[in-house]
């Protein structure tokens, strides 16, 4: 063991992981491996002109409901979709009921995870749990569950995310992709993800900035939509971003752009 490792190990009796970062270009390919394309489609905005408020692809008719984990005090995604006659369930352990005023199917204080166990439960036995799904039925997703995104996703059998034509999905954490074993379970999620979907939007939440990984700089946070490929007739080359359609998440402060190496 050299010298450089055993320091590294000294670390670990005061409390400190040391790891060394990933490279750039590990950074780079999975930053364009998850570019918004162009399809075709229509992008709407659903929900408010700041936080709550999403794009996603004009190709709402025929889905049943929407399933919407993390709550907080912002339901304007599930009012909006209100308009195109779909209802939604909301699952959250953070808040006792939905925000005051928002008409929802059903709610229950659960937090989405890998498993069912406690205050946790899966997406699949939430979905399988809820009354009056038909099995055939196409579904939305909005997520935002404050970075437990990547172990739900994952641990999501693919017959069960192939329910959903369209996902709306926050993703937090990005500043952690720089460690090498978080990366990979990130890696393994958006490969998970894009066997069935297109990126179709990618907008940087503007609430925590930019973060500088030895190099390589990335949004903090981001919200990324998808659609089912059995949806697109044709991919046109890459979506130009920002949408006309974005909006900042927080108001009082300037949007972000994506920094070179994303688009």
């Amino acid at each position: 063991m050299n010298q450089q490792t055993n320091k590294r190990y000294d670390f670990f009796s005061q409390g400190i992981f040391v790891d060394p970062m990933v490279s750039n270009e590990r950074l780079r390919n999975l930053a364009q491996k998850i570019r918004s394309v162009k399809t075709g489609i229509e992008l709407i905005r659903v929900g408010a002109d700041e936080d709550g408020g999403y794009l996603i692809p004009n190709d709402l008719f025929g889905i049943e409901a929407c399933f919407s984990p993390g709550v907080d005090q912002i339901a304007s995604f599930e009012a909006g979709l209100l308009a195109f006659g779909i209802q939604s369930h909301l699952a959250d352990f953070s808040v006792d009921d939905v925000p005051e005023g928002v008409e929802v199917a059903t709610f229950i204080k659960k937090f989405i995870g890998a498993n069912s166990e406690d205050h946790f439960i899966s997406l699949k036995d939430w979905i399988d749990g809820t009354p009056n799904i038909k099995n055939s039925a196409d579904l939305i997703l909005q997520m935002d569950i404050e970075g437990a995104e990547y172990e739900a996703l994952l641990s999501t059998p693919e017959e069960v995310l192939s329910r959903f034509r369209i996902m709306a999905i926050e993703f937090h954490n990005i500043e952690t992709w720089s460690q090498r074993d978080y990366l990979s379970i990130v890696e393994a999620t958006f490969n998970k993800l894009l066997r069935q979907f297109y990126v179709v939007h990618n907008h940087p939440n503007n609430a925590m900035g930019i973060v500088d990984l030895n190099g390589f700089k990335a949004p903090r946070l981001f919200e990324i939509t998808f659609i089912r490929k059995d949806r697109v007739q044709q991919v046109d080359g890459y979506a130009t971003l920002p949408h006309a359609l974005d909006r900042p998440n927080l108001s009082d402060r300037p949007d972000i752009l994506f920094p070179e190496g994303w688009v």
